[in-house]
């Protein structure tokens, strides 16, 4: 188990949102803790800061992305993400445009996130959020045993 301290913006409308310090192939990053997002995602404008611009590959599937402006995604493999003590292995990213978030950001004064850490993680790390303490608790990643599929489980 590991415990991650989060870092934490207010707005004047009364909001807030929440940022991870995370590492990418040992560089560091900042995403924005989304539990309304279903993929953990990369930034495409901050992608190339922690891959290559020859190891992103064109993705035929739609992005879906609420507010994106762009229609494809990009895939890359992340050899080593870091979320506090857990380290992931050979992760398939997808980067899509976040740009309408980082825009809303720094026109705040707030810092630019680099990605978003998404369901996917958060669930198969089995986290805990602890909103009153900003911090983000995580257990060892547990591969999924079964296949993704498009379901409603209720």
């Amino acid at each position: 188990m590991t415990s991650l301290k989060l870092i934490q913006l207010n707005f004047s409308t009364g909001g807030y949102n929440l940022l991870a310090r995370v590492m990418i192939n040992g560089k560091p990053a900042l995403f924005l803790v989304d539990t309304g997002s279903a993929q953990t995602v990369l930034d495409t404008d901050h992608m190339q800061k922690f891959v290559s611009q020859t190891e992103l590959k064109r993705n035929a599937r739609k992005n879906l992305a609420p507010g994106s402006t762009s229609v494809y995604s990009y895939i890359a493999n992340i050899e080593t993400l870091e979320i506090g003590s857990v380290v992931i292995k050979n992760y398939k990213a997808t980067a899509v445009d976040l740009g309408y978030i980082n825009r809303a950001f720094r026109g705040m004064g707030n810092p630019q996130v680099d990605g978003l850490l998404g369901c996917d993680l958060l669930r198969h790390c089995k986290a805990t959020l602890k909103f009153e303490e900003r911090v983000l608790e995580l257990g060892a990643l547990e591969e999924p045993s079964e296949v993704a599929q498009n379901a409603i489980i209720e």
